[in-house]
Formats: structure tokens, C-alpha cells, sequence
């Protein structure tokens, strides 16, 4: 059941990588679809909610990561404006570093030779992507341990609350997010567009299921083995959509990246 939950985790994502695509092809103000994906994301965390023991300490917590999500966006928004999309991609994606670290360090978790293997594999493909070297900048750094942090609150949640309902948990995260977001648009006084708002409440669909079924993920299978698998298979899967349904070149050092990429994340399984 855990990896079923993770492939559909990696589906969610994928989902949204696709519908941004598209957003970005139509000239849809990104800001403005984010913000507006976070209330569908609320309405299923309310709908998903049951009850269960809530520790007070619990909502502080999920209205920081909240946060946290909005500011990582924006950060991102900026490391690709300063330094390329290829930089802030790659820094946002070796991110998975810090959760993985840390469930081995703090919260027990042992992988095996194999697995070991599969994750420098995974690492050095996702270094190797996209083909270009990158200097360490402050923007860049940012973006690493945001990322690197949201993730890993998942597991921190998963490990340290283990007895509070998922779907509660991420209504407080996206309804935190909410907030945070619809106020910068107005501080920002961005133009508002039905079409740009409803893009993004059907994108807060997979947007919440992407974090739903992580967490649901990281209650039956390593973090090790969780985020690494993942990202190989957005990167993967995202390019071949991009190949097949954006017409976009998809070179034969990234098919090999992708089939090296597999084998890393078979080894992580074993």
C-alpha cells in the first residue's frame, strides 16, 4: 500500500507540472494561480478531515510550513529571475537532500549498500540534468534549505504527530498559505482574471493529493526511498511529457539519465 501511495504522490506532482506548463503557455500571472490553488486545497483538507487527538502545538506548526510553502514559491520565483531556470531547478531538486539526511541521522532510518548506491546514483543524476555547472549564490542557498525544510517537515510530522489526521494537518498548512499568498497579490495589486483564478482552483486539486498521499507515503516507506523516488520520477515523467505533449527536444544524454535514474531508484527498493 505505501508504494501505491507513492506512486500516487508522483502522479499528483506530475499532474501540476503539466498544468503549469500550460498555464505558462496561455500567459497565466503564476502568483495568481498559486494563490487560488490553496482554496480547493483547504475545501479537501476540510473534507478529508475526521476527528482525531489534535495537539495544540500541532496548528503553530502547520500554519509555519504554510508559510514556508508560500515563501519557497516566491524564492523560487526570484532564483529563477537572478540565475536561470537550470540553477534554481537543480538546487530546488538536490533539496531532497536535507530530509533524507536527516531521517537517517535523527529519526533512524538505515539504508542498505543498495540503497545507498541508488541514492548517489539519484543524486548525480539530478546534478547532471540539466547539463549545465552552477555557482552557489545566496538566492540559490535559500531556495536548497526552504525546500529542503518543507519536505522534511513532512517526515517530522509523520515521525513526532503521528496520531492527527492528514487531511487536518494540510487544511491548516494550505489555509495558512492561503492567507499569506492572497496577501501579497493584494500587496502587489496584481490584475486579477477569472480564467487565471480558476486555473488555479483546479490545480489545488493535485496540488493537495500531492501532499496528502506524501504524508500517507512517508507513514509505510522510508524517507530514503520516498523523496529520492519521486524526484527521479517527476524529472523522467515530466520529460516525457514535455517531449510528447509540448513537442520538446529530449536529447539522448537525458534518456540516458533517465534509464541511470531507474536503476537508482530499483536499487532503492531492494
Amino acid at each position: 500500500m505505501g508504494y501505491l501511495f507513492l506512486f500516487l504522490s508522483l502522479f499528483s506532482s506530475l499532474t501540476i507540472a503539466v498544468m503549469l506548463k500550460f498555464f505558462e503557455k496561455w500567459g497565466y500571472d503564476r502568483i495568481v494561480v498559486i494563490a487560488s490553488n490553496y482554496a480547493v486545497a483547504c475545501l479537501l483538507g476540510m473534507f478529508l478531515s475526521r476527528p482525531s487527538t489534535m495537539e495544540s502545538s500541532v496548528i503553530p506548526f502547520a500554519v509555519i510550513v504554510g508559510l514556508l510553502f508560500f515563501v519557497t514559491f516566491v524564492i523560487y520565483s526570484v532564483a529563477i529571475r537572478k540565475e536561470g531556470i537550470a540553477p534554481a531547478v537543480t538546487f530546488g531538486r538536490i533539496s531532497l537532500a536535507i530530509p533524507v539526511l536527516l531521517s537517517i541521522l535523527l529519526w533512524g532510518e538505515r539504508p542498505g549498500i543498495l540503497n545507498f548506491l541508488g541514492l548517489v546514483v539519484i543524486f548525480i543524476v539530478v546534478l547532471l540534468w540539466e547539463g549545465k555547472t552552477t555557482r552557489l549564490s545566496a538566492i540559490l542557498a535559500t531556495l536548497f534549505l526552504l525546500s529542503g525544510t518543507i519536505d522534511a517537515s513532512m517526515k517530522f510530522f509523520k515521525v513526532h504527530f503521528s496520531s492527527v489526521n492528514e487531511g487536518k494537518f494540510l487544511l491548516f498548512i494550505f489555509f495558512s498559505a492561503f492567507l499569506w499568498s492572497w496577501a501579497y497579490v493584494f500587496i502587489v495589486k496584481k490584475n486579477l482574471r477569472f480564467s487565471h483564478i480558476f486555473a488555479g482552483l483546479i490545480m489545488g486539486i493535485p496540488n493537495f493529493f500531492s501532499s496528502f498521499f506524501l504524508l500517507k507515503t512517508l507513514g509505510r516507506v522510508a524517507a530514503y526511498v520516498s523523496f529520492p523516488f519521486i524526484t527521479i520520477g517527476l524529472i523522467a515523467l515530466s520529460a516525457l511529457a514535455g517531449h510528447t505533449i509540448f513537442s520538446e527536444s529530449l536529447p539522448r544524454r537525458k534518456i540516458l539519465l533517465i534509464l541511470l535514474g531507474i536503476l537508482g531508484a530499483l536499487a532503492l527498493t531492494l
